[in-house]
């Protein structure tokens, strides 16, 4: 796909937004009706593996409309071109890791950026699903009256039932909870990768990005982390409790978190 091509008789690809696992993402025009002048994100599945995750996705985002989770505009699968293609709402200032890699973040954007994600994953997690991919590059920005909003993107690793058993771990080094290890899964094992993503957002480190001989991904599995001293001492202690080994030591779902937001300050 070229700048300029039209896809679908409906949308104009404007732009390149980035490169996710399965290809470009491009920001696209729409033509026609509703849409015409109006700006989205399209992703373009080509092979088995990535309709297969993709389509996951847009079932998932079928279901879930929130103010702080991606929208879904529209998808077709060409059955011709063994292709599918999937319009999402354009999140204008790209994802949280772009967006905090050249500028420091005020402590009321942090706090905006957390309760904002708490919020989508708080729906999430009460309409029975655990994204399990929790972390900067799946969380994203757009504009609005107010400034900015924040919302939770890539359904991909979505989890229907908490405790099952997983046939593989998946998800990102850094951000994966203990028990992801063990072949096991709850709404827990997202607010573990909640205190791992505040970390970031605090530091652009995460918690397990230190210097040392043991391999990252093993210090992951045996939850060896390391909070930066450069935090404030009670939001150590807030990410203490969000990245406690033992998921039954947690906050249980984004729904406890959310509460316990409303009563406490942790920066």
């Amino acid at each position: 796909m070229e700048i300029g091509d039209i896809v679908l008789d409906m949308y104009r690809i404007v732009g390149i937004l980035g490169e996710g696992e399965f290809g470009k993402v491009y920001k696209v025009e729409g033509l026609k009706g509703k849409y015409k002048w109006k700006e989205f994100a399209l992703k373009i599945a080509k092979d088995e593996y990535a309709i297969e995750y993709l389509w996951k996705e847009v079932q998932s985002l079928i279901l879930l409309r929130h103010p702080n989770i991606i929208s879904l505009i529209s998808y077709l699968y060409k059955k011709d071109e063994k292709r599918l293609y999937v319009i999402y709402e354009l999140m204008d200032t790209g994802n949280l890791k772009e967006y905090i890699s050249h500028q420091s973040l005020s402590k009321e954007l942090v706090l905006k950026i957390f309760a904002d994600i708490t919020n989508g994953l708080a729906f999430l997690h009460q309409m029975g699903y655990i994204h399990s991919d929790i972390k900067p590059d799946n969380v994203f920005g757009k504009k609005i009256l107010k400034g900015l909003v924040w919302k939770l993107g890539d359904f991909g690793l979505l989890k229907t039932k908490k405790g099952q058993s997983l046939i593989s771990v998946k998800g990102t080094v850094g951000y994966i909870a203990p028990e992801i290890f063990r072949n096991e899964i709850y709404p827990a094992s997202d607010i573990f990768s909640m205190g791992a993503l505040l970390h970031y957002i605090l530091t652009k480190k995460d918690p397990f990005d230190v210097e040392s001989d043991i391999p990252k991904l093993k210090r992951n599995k045996n939850c060896d982390y390391k909070i930066s001293e450069d935090i404030p001492q009670k939001t150590r202690e807030f990410i203490k409790m969000l990245l406690e080994c033992d998921y039954n030591k947690r906050f249980q779902n984004a729904i406890e978190l959310r509460e316990y937001l409303k009563t406490h300050e942790i920066l």
